[in-house]
């Protein structure tokens, strides 16, 4: 699937048109075969949402806890589905044992959060995100990359997808907002 990631086209979502980063993302995943989408709504990533849920070929569901979604992706995997979970990177604290027994049982899911630790954050009250996501992933050992050009960003999502499946690893994205909402071009 390598070079697909050029030729995928945003499907219309209706409204604005979506940033630029969101429609290298949905790109990006699509390029590498995700076919499922779990996502806990954050302030970044809904245009990559509505491009999701816009796909008549990626079966989309919005969940009502972090660890929930993970869960469902999980098992989507296992029901022979190639799943995303978007989610701000506190889901990744909340939902730290669902993940655990996803890589332990090497039931891979791509994980989407916003926010991390050093880039684009200029609220003090999302220290708690920043900190929380990055440590997790961490202490899990789950690989994860923060992505700072949106103009690479459809090429690493495809790639990471295929790592997942071929892997059968979690791996995280770690996207600061920047990347999806401003365009670079």
């Amino acid at each position: 699937m390598t070079g697909g990631a050029t030729s995928a086209a945003a499907p219309a979502v209706g409204g604005p048109e979506p940033p630029f980063g969101a429609v290298e993302l949905y790109r990006g995943l699509k390029a590498g075969g995700i076919d499922f989408a779990v996502y806990l709504p954050d302030s970044t990533l809904p245009p990559v949402e509505r491009l999701l849920r816009a796909d008549p070929d990626i079966q989309t569901v919005a969940c009502a806890r972090e660890d929930e979604g993970i869960a469902i992706a999980a098992g989507a995997y296992l029901g022979g589905r190639l799943p995303v979970a978007l989610m701000e990177s506190s889901g990744l604290g909340y939902a730290a044992l669902i993940l655990a027994r996803a890589q332990v049982q090497r039931t891979p899911v791509l994980l989407v959060a916003s926010r991390n630790r050093v880039l684009d954050e200029p609220y003090d009250y999302h220290a708690a995100s920043r900190l929380v996501g990055e440590g997790v992933l961490d202490g899990l050992g789950i690989p994860y990359l923060v992505v700072d050009d949106a103009t690479r960003l459809a090429t690493i999502a495809e790639k990471a997808a295929i790592t997942v499946r071929g892997q059968r690893s979690c791996i995280g994205l770690l996207l600061p907002n920047f990347v999806i909402h401003e365009d670079p071009r």
